[in-house]
């Protein structure tokens, strides 16, 4: 090989190794993932339904949270057991907004539905996937139930190009009851 052929070699070795360090390092400007990383998808509610209302003999308000990290995107799945107030009432349509630049709020109202067609006031169970930026980092969810704050969940997702790890930590807070007892989990 000739100087020349020796010389180009040697610059598009160079160039690749530079940008493969700057991707691997992380980001220069505008998200996480470095200068490969796709563009995030803009926060949304993703997917919410709920179970068929039982008439249990105890209540439990337990909750569970999946969060995957990964990619532009973070996913967050949230369920939770609700005692609905009477046989009338049903969960109806949330909201998923954003508050700033790393914190949201889904909001599950609880509706009377018109008629009264259970014995009992019901216990329903809600499931909700939301997405967010992964360069919302770190992030909070705050999940309402009739604009009142049931459940702050706080995380971090690392994402880059060699895969991503999520740590969430939560707090819960329980409205007042009616028939003054309290039994929850989370």
């Amino acid at each position: 090989m000739n100087r020349r052929g020796l010389v180009v070699v040697a610059a598009a070795l160079a160039l690749f190794v530079t940008g493969s360090a700057v991707a691997l390092a992380g980001p220069v400007s505008g998200g996480p993932g470095g200068l490969l990383a796709a563009s995030s998808d803009p926060p949304a509610l993703l997917h919410f339904d709920t179970d068929e209302v039982r008439c249990p003999d105890e209540f439990a308000a337990n909750g569970s949270t999946s969060v995957v990290a990964g990619g532009p995107n973070t996913e967050i799945t949230y369920a939770r057991n609700v005692s609905l107030p009477g046989s009338s009432h049903a969960v109806g349509g949330p909201t998923f907004e954003r508050l700033n630049e790393s914190a949201y709020v889904l909001d599950v109202p609880i509706e009377e539905a018109g008629n009264a067609s259970r014995s009992c006031s019901g216990v329903v169970r809600y499931n909700g996937t939301m997405r967010i930026p992964a360069g919302d980092d770190p992030w909070t969810l705050i999940v309402k139930q009739d604009g009142e704050t049931v459940t702050t969940l706080r995380g971090d997702s690392d994402s880059s190009l060699l895969g991503g790890s999520t740590s969430v930590s939560g707090s819960v807070s329980a409205p007042a009851r009616s028939d003054n007892s309290t039994n929850s989990s989370e």
